[in-house]
């Protein structure tokens, strides 16, 4: 159980480490979109199903993280707001709530920017090859 609890904690921390190192060359060039993902995952499931479903669980924790990041378009948003609510004991005006949504509609663009010029990088390079 520990073995588990260990790679969860690796993988949150990285997941969330990684928004703090984005601005760096080499930290953004491991950011991939769909492109990457199924690559590496035809990869592991080479090697053998228990690896294929590790991933998968990586990718699900991982997602699930990002999830709860405080941008409104994503769940930890709307419970960021909702205990701004609750401490403020009166509702956010909306204004705020949608500039807020615009930033972290922006941040999640720039992600997805990213890795979506990662993979047609890899794709015009000969594919993304990683063991």
């Amino acid at each position: 159980m520990s073995t588990a609890a260990d790679n969860m904690w690796r993988v949150t921390s990285g997941t969330i480490g990684v928004f703090g190192r984005i601005f760096q060359a080499q930290e953004r060039k491991k950011i991939h979109g769909i492109v990457g993902i199924s690559t590496v995952t035809q990869q592991a499931f080479q090697f053998g199903a228990r690896e294929a479903l590790f991933l998968v669980a990586l990718f699900s924790l991982s997602l699930a993280i990002i999830n709860l990041f405080p941008f409104l378009p994503l769940d930890g948003g709307h419970i960021f707001w909702s205990l701004v609510e609750k401490v403020r004991g009166k509702r956010v005006p909306f204004s705020v709530m949608e500039r807020a949504s615009a930033v972290g509609f922006l941040l999640v663009m720039i992600l997805f920017a990213i890795g979506l010029t990662n993979d047609i990088h890899s794709l015009s390079n000969g594919g993304l090859n990683l063991r």
